[in-house]
């Protein structure tokens, strides 16, 4: 049964002109249930890299929500998302993280199906079934779309959403900075890493959107005992130029244009002139305005964050309102040279790895924010997200889609008010009638 909400009262959760949020939508069961439903269930969510299934029968097991899926590469080369779930008695058909297959048979009464999720064996299927049975009528529920970004998979449940380059829009353009750097593309370092955080996906996914300006008050100390041996301390001072991007698709990203002391953090020495050095290269590939972008966030909504200067991918696992599961994958220039590689994704461990200098204070932030909303006090207590809220917000020369200063907090009002949307309508038709809507009356972000 559809989870029943009433949607008048899940907009009083968050007033986007004055930039109010109730933090219940950060702790309650019953908005939980509702997201899985009306957002995992209808938005284009991060499936895998396509380096992780590089030939026809390699599989790799993600989440959709809370929902369990098998991204399987097919004979003819495309990709399908299937729900890891037998239809006989409900079990997982795949245990394995990821692996390379034949056929899927569920360990628990050997129910077979192959790449595609057909069903094609039952055993004793003669015996069980002497009048006959419709195999074809049990196939593994299959996602409605899957389609592929510049080397990224992506797939909805939902046969109506908008085709995948539409939902993204202009975000691709901010996307591709990291997707699309360099001549000889991404080389994807080892596998996946994971690690489970007591917080709600929502307040993760939320600093990816937009949020460079925490890095003054969370990273100081981190920053300093990651700088390498050669930085200028002297000269050390957090950027200040940047600028924000906010979708009506909730997509955001926040840029930095000088780099400062970040771009000491980058693979160490070797990591840091490759940068520099091929930064010709990238502004042939993507013109001045992206080649001059020095600290990227960029969050496809719900949960596809991407980071550079430290080229890691990630996306966010709802577990329960108060638990996400964060899963990463850390890239290098394919062409670089072997040294730089390795440096670079060793500093990247080191930096935003589950033990991780920089991943440990934002993991406090966001547990600290989830153990104030225990108490009954803190659950309505209002929350603001008004940062920038008078800024002149609109088309700027250089970037596509809406912008603002960089220390705005543009993108999160905006990644909120797609949240509402989608829980509160039920089309697609109305989902994009109301961002346009918002988006013409000039709203405030």
């Amino acid at each position: 049964m559809p989870i029943a909400i009433d949607p008048e009262e899940i907009r009083r959760l968050y007033d986007s002109a004055e930039g109010v949020i109730n933090p219940a939508i950060f702790a309650d069961e019953a908005i939980y249930q509702a997201e899985l439903e009306r957002i995992f269930g209808r938005a284009w969510v991060l499936l895998c890299p396509e380096q992780q299934i590089p030939r026809p029968g390699d599989f790799f097991n993600t989440y959709v929500g809370a929902d369990r899926v098998m991204v399987v590469r097919q004979k003819d080369g495309s990709v399908k998302g299937l729900l890891n779930q037998c239809r006989h008695r409900g079990n997982e058909l795949e245990r394995a993280d990821f692996g390379h297959r034949k056929m899927f048979a569920c360990t628990y009464h050997g129910w077979a199906y192959d790449l595609e999720g057909k069903l094609r064996s039952v055993p004793r299927e003669e015996l069980v079934f002497p009048d006959g049975f419709d195999k074809s009528a049990w196939g593994c529920v299959s996602m409605a779309q899957v389609d592929t970004y510049k080397g990224l998979v992506f797939g909805t449940w939902d046969p109506t959403a908008p085709p995948l380059r539409d939902y993204l829009g202009d975000a691709a353009w901010y996307a591709d900075i990291f997707l699309d750097r360099w001549d000889g593309g991404l080389q994807l370092m080892g596998g996946v890493s994971k690690w489970i955080i007591k917080a709600n996906w929502k307040l993760i996914v939320e600093q990816f959107t937009y949020d460079l300006a925490h890095a003054e008050s969370a990273h100081p100390s981190a920053l300093i005992a990651s700088l390498p041996d050669d930085a200028n301390m002297a000269e050390m001072r957090l950027p200040t130029q940047g600028a924000q991007f906010s979708s009506p698709s909730g997509h955001g990203a926040g840029m930095w244009t000088e780099g400062g002391p970040v771009l000491d953090l980058i693979g160490g020495p070797e990591g840091r002139d490759y940068w520099r050095e091929s930064l010709p290269e990238v502004e042939r590939r993507l013109g001045k305005a992206r080649a001059d972008v020095a600290v990227l966030t960029v969050n496809i909504f719900p949960t596809c964050a991407m980071f550079d200067p430290t080229r890691q991918l990630r996306t966010v696992h709802p577990v329960g309102p108060d638990e996400s599961e964060i899963w990463a994958w850390n890239f290098v220039p394919a062409a670089a040279p072997e040294e730089v590689k390795r440096s670079w994704s060793v500093s990247t461990m080191r930096a935003f790895g589950a033990g991780g200098l920089f991943e440990a204070d934002d993991s406090t932030m966001w547990r600290g924010i989830q153990r104030t909303l225990r108490g009954a006090v803190g659950r309505r207590s209002p929350l603001a997200v008004a940062m920038g809220r008078r800024e002149s917000e609109g088309p700027n020369p250089d970037y596509p889609g809406r912008v603002a200063g960089a220390c705005s907090e543009m993108a999160a009002r905006g990644m909120y008010e797609r949240w509402l949307d989608l829980l509160t309508c039920d089309t697609w038709t109305e989902i994009d009638q109301a961002a346009k809507a918002r988006f013409a009356e000039g709203a405030r972000r």
